[in-house]
């Protein structure tokens, strides 16, 4: 975030620690049970899901050349390549001959060989060779390649697009500024989990927009050093909220001049559709959740970077540290209340009430609920 942006947040979070405020909606917003109950709606997000352009990861991922990471996105299998001469592709992670995938989890090569019957593949998707090509015959190999997929990159991260007519280009506009100035085309990953959580995707996302249940569900991980005495910022469909540690009142008596570079707190960005960032010193992570099987069910990845490549124990250790907590909070406190949520909406709660101090989700069902009409 560049510094003018930082001390701007810090000038907004400290007059809400004067008035013992925040960032609030004008009115209240009821969002109805069919939203996160029914299938009809439920097919209706995959529909717009999968028409709607995906940040999926860091830059840093796939930053040197004959590199290449593989991701799951709505359950397609997605892979990205830099090929030697640094040019980006997306492709579905298929083999042309019998769809095993060619690739799993990150690394560097000059060609992608499927386990399956050894096809292999050059980074740019080309069908480079096939046993017993002569079996295939009439079957026009030369053209059976990776089925590509748009991508771009954007403040750093990689946007994609599920099929051939999604414009990615665009995706991250206004907000790519802001985000530009965290070095995402230099991270390192570390680690990714998955979660599969008993809750519609929308709830697993909105968990991470509002302070109003620091209180009550962190009171012994969150609430003692953060602070919901939060701003927010809108960027069309994508979203910044950034709320402070308590300690920043120190600044309150100290020339700008003195305040720290970055923002001092959690710097937390909504990606529509349903991609988190959060942005904390000395590391991002990044949250996808997407709908499973069912209107009650997520797949979530949960993934942590660095600034550069951890290369002592202690630095692995830090990371890992910084993940377990990460953990802690989102899979020992948040998604349970989202699975509980969920059950009472499933039981018959007619509709969710999102109050002033909850703007954000506000904006996100707003959003959301526009998409599909498009």
């Amino acid at each position: 975030m560049p510094r003018q942006e930082a001390l701007e947040l810090t000038r907004r979070v400290l007059k809400h620690f004067e008035n013992e405020s925040l960032d609030i909606a004008d009115q209240v917003w009821r969002e109805p049970r069919s939203a996160y109950v029914d299938r009809d709606r439920y097919e209706a997000d995959i529909r717009m899901l999968r028409s709607v352009p995906h940040v999926i990861g860091w830059e840093g991922e796939v930053a040197a050349p004959g590199s290449y990471v593989t991701k799951d996105v709505m359950g397609t299998p997605v892979l990205v390549t830099r090929a030697q001469d640094g040019a980006l592709r997306a492709f579905i992670n298929g083999c042309a001959h019998r769809g095993a995938q060619v690739a799993d989890g990150c690394g560097a090569t000059r060609t992608l060989t499927c386990p399956y019957h050894g096809w292999t593949y050059g980074l740019d998707g080309r069908l480079k060779g096939a046993p017993a090509r002569t079996m295939f015959a009439g079957a026009d190999l030369e053209d059976r390649g990776l089925i590509s997929l748009p991508i771009s990159m954007q403040g750093g991260l990689l946007v994609v697009g599920l099929s051939a007519d999604v414009d990615v280009s665009t995706a991250l506009d206004g907000i790519a500024t802001p985000l530009s100035d965290y070095a995402f085309d230099r991270v390192f990953h570390v680690e990714t989990r998955r979660y599969d959580i008993a809750c519609n995707w929308k709830l697993a996302v909105d968990v991470n927009f509002e302070g109003y249940h620091f209180p009550f569900v962190h009171a012994d991980t969150l609430d003692p050093l953060a602070s919901n005495n939060s701003v927010y910022d809108i960027y069309g469909r994508n979203i910044r909220w950034a709320f402070p540690f308590r300690d920043i009142v120190q600044y309150r008596d100290l020339s700008e001049t003195d305040w720290p570079d970055q923002f001092f707190g959690t710097v937390v960005y909504g990606l529509f559709p349903s991609c988190v960032l959060i942005e904390a010193p000395g590391t991002s992570q990044m949250l996808r959740a997407y709908p499973g099987s069912n209107p009650g069910e997520t797949v979530l990845y949960l993934s942590i970077s660095a600034p550069a490549e951890p290369v002592t124990d202690d630095e692995r250790a830090w990371y890992k540290m910084g993940l377990d907590g990460a953990a802690q909070v989102l899979e020992g406190q948040d998604f349970p209340m989202a699975e509980a949520c969920q059950r009472g909406l499933t039981a018959g709660v007619d509709h969710v009430v999102f109050g002033r101090n909850e703007a954000l989700l506000h904006h996100l069902a707003a959003v959301r609920n526009q998409a599909l009409l498009i």
